[in-house]
């Protein structure tokens, strides 16, 4: 038997004592409280995951494609070992660069046994807004990028894989290494 996409029917037959059944068409729901019930209960499921959860999830939809990029500027940079690029990535008023030139930075990474051989992004989550603008007035967000890096020890000629959750800081409007 073929219903119409417009009407179903509630069988009552797995019920003893209930041996009926009933059907409602789309135009039955729209003129009963059931519409109300269904509106209400789509309110308390959205309302029960808090208005800034929400938000969350619906700035780090619109960011993700840029926090992407930029981590994957980042680590491309860190395989090729483009130590200007890499610097470049780093986040302005992170307190590396503002402790380090990138004289002091090049001589650090040239002399590192360690580097990134390859990487896989896993994930883009917990997007913040800067709750602190008076310590940090130029930094506007912050989020986490889960990685799973491949790391090689020069000076044991062996590699790793390593799970990493990389900070990344959205300044002026573009995403930095944190």
């Amino acid at each position: 038997m073929s219903q119409s996409p417009e009407c179903f029917r509630v069988d009552y037959s797995m019920y003893p004592d209930k041996n009926r059944s009933e059907s409602y068409s789309l135009s039955t729901i729209h003129s009963s409280p059931l519409k109300i019930l269904i509106i209400l209960g789509l309110v308390f499921l959205i309302g029960t995951q808090g208005c800034t959860n929400t938000k969350d999830k619906i700035g780090l939809f619109f960011e993700k494609p840029a926090i992407k990029k930029a981590a994957q500027k980042y680590l491309d940079a860190e395989i090729r070992r483009d130590h200007k690029c890499i610097y470049g990535c780093l986040a302005p008023s992170s307190v590396y660069c503002s402790t380090h030139s990138y004289e002091e930075y090049l001589e650090e990474a040239t002399s590192s046994p360690v580097r990134i051989i390859g990487y896989n992004i896993l994930n883009i989550h917990h997007l913040t807004d800067n709750l602190n603008k008076e310590k940090d007035p130029s930094v506007e967000k912050f989020v986490q990028v889960e990685v799973d890096v491949t790391l090689f020890y020069n000076d044991i000629k062996k590699s790793a894989p390593v799970n990493y959750d990389f900070t990344f800081i959205k300044e002026g409007g573009k995403w930095y290494k944190g």
